[in-house]
């Protein structure tokens, strides 16, 4: 008897799963009425310039770096665009944990006990450079009481990344590079991997996607969109006098609660680039402890970016060879990549 309700729960539970798959055609509409909307905001940004600033604060308890509770950094990043060109530099200088005994936990027997956690301190210079068809990559790393004081690394590749998020303010309160527009990413995942030049995956979970409800956020009217999954929803709320972009996105995942987010990201100012055309000025992307969530019943911050644009413009006039030039200091150690094979190794006279 046991058994037989058991089976008619999990036959229950199966049905209700799929129908919440597929949203009624009313809500369906909705939603591609405002995707084609978001396409027609997206493409009010051809080409950027920006400055900004990026804190970084950490407070990774697991990454057990003794008498060290909080690492902090601040990037300076200055990004130019033109279609799916780019140029972005990314200078960050502060603390850096150097992974080498682990994240926590017990050590096997008779295994050797590796160097504790720590922190070093010094600069990372990421620039990278695509015109559309070759990516250039310079790293540059600074840590004067290290062994090796400065390394130099580079790289040229036919692989062409995606445009930045910073570059698409729609994506700006995303932490993850998704490559991703949000217009499609709220099309599912075959719309995604059609975008990435991927085959469709039919065996692969698909989001269920929806239009909620208009709420208001910071005095902003917004139209919050729900994406789900059996492990993760995300909430995002579009500013309509926005352009709608994102003023607001909540993700909850299965580590935590139904009530208390694993993460927040909020924009708390903006830019008007023009008349009717707007780009975050100040944003705010905390991640919390999910696993702590059901002990405390509160939000433990484990980490947050804090965003503070300095300058922000629209169609700038810029030089062709802005995103196909970038030269490597003497001493740098070069791998060239052609069909996600490297071909060539060399280090720069």
């Amino acid at each position: 008897m046991r058994v037989t309700r058991q089976i008619v729960c999990f036959l229950c539970l199966t049905l209700l799963t799929s129908v919440s798959r597929s949203a009624p055609p009313e809500m369906e509409a909705k939603l591609q009425e405002l995707i084609q909307e978001l396409q027609k905001n997206e493409g009010l940004y051809p080409s950027l310039k920006v400055e900004l600033t990026r804190a970084h604060t950490d407070e990774q308890a697991w990454l057990s770096i003794p008498g060290k509770e909080r690492i902090e950094r601040v990037a300076k990043i200055s990004l130019v665009t033109q279609g799916k060109q780019f140029r972005e530099q990314i200078r960050e200088e502060g603390e850096h944990a150097v992974i080498s005994g682990g994240l926590g936990g017990p050590i096997a027997p008779r295994a050797k006990k590796s160097k504790p956690n720590r922190v070093k301190t010094g600069t990372e210079i990421w620039t990278e450079v695509s015109n559309g068809q070759v990516c250039r990559i310079l790293n540059e790393s600074l840590f004067p009481a290290e062994k090796e004081p400065r390394t130099l690394n580079g790289q040229i590749t036919d692989r062409v990344p995606p445009l930045p998020n910073l570059a698409r303010p729609h994506m700006f309160l995303s932490a993850g590079l998704t490559g991703d527009p949000l217009s499609v990413s709220l099309q599912g995942g075959d719309a995604a991997r059609a975008n990435q030049g991927s085959s469709s995956d039919k065996n692969r979970e698909q989001p269920l996607i929806r239009v909620l409800d208009t709420v208001e956020f910071q005095g902003h009217p917004c139209i919050r969109v729900r994406k789900e999954t059996s492990h993760v929803r995300r909430e995002y709320w579009l500013a309509e006098d926005r352009n709608l972009i994102p003023v607001r996105i909540l993700s909850f995942d299965d580590r935590g609660t139904e009530f208390l987010p694993s993460s927040e990201a909020v924009v708390e100012d903006w830019w008007e680039l023009q008349p009717g055309i707007w780009y975050p000025r100040r944003a705010t992307i905390k991640r919390f402890k999910t696993s702590r969530f059901r002990r405390e019943e509160k939000p433990v911050l484990a980490w947050r970016m804090d965003f503070a644009v300095q300058s922000a413009e629209l169609n700038p006039k810029v030089e062709a060879s802005l995103f196909s030039r970038l030269d490597f200091p003497p001493g740098t150690s070069v791998s060239v990549w052609e069909d996600d094979t490297q071909v060539r190794t060399y280090e720069q006279e």
